[in-house]
């Protein structure tokens, strides 16, 4: 298996997101952990922000896991990429259970979509993309 970190800053100015290349049965396949995308509540982006340049940090992680394209994703929060639910395909269906990307897309899609819609709240736009 190798293993590569990418520096993925926003969530934190440290945020690492880590790439998996591994084999199964003969089948390879990418898994991502990606990191750097979502933020807490109270993190200040436009104005006033947490740290300086964290907007354009995370405009850049959103870009850089935008451009991944694993086979299988993980994530912090379990309920991210429905643990539960792929351990149970995962008894009939084995690895291709774990298979979604899709999933992923949809994901860093939505982390991508609340920055932008939290910089337009911070700047008096409309929610929804409204200016």
């Amino acid at each position: 298996m190798l293993l590569t970190a990418y520096h993925t800053p926003g969530h934190t100015r440290g945020a690492t997101t880590w790439i998996a290349n591994l084999v199964v049965d003969g089948k390879p396949f990418i898994v991502a952990f990606p990191d750097g995308a979502g933020f807490n509540p109270g993190y200040r982006l436009a104005k006033n922000p947490s740290y300086p340049g964290i907007a354009d940090d995370y405009r850049r992680t959103h870009h850089a896991l935008e451009m991944l394209k694993p086979d299988i994703w993980l994530a912090q929060h379990n309920e991210y990429y429905d643990l539960e639910g792929k351990r149970e395909r995962a008894k009939t269906d084995g690895v291709k259970a774990w298979v979604d990307p899709e999933g992923y897309r949809r994901f860093i899609a939505g982390k991508k979509r609340a920055f932008e819609d939290e910089v337009d709240e911070e700047m008096g736009a409309a929610k929804g993309g409204g200016k």
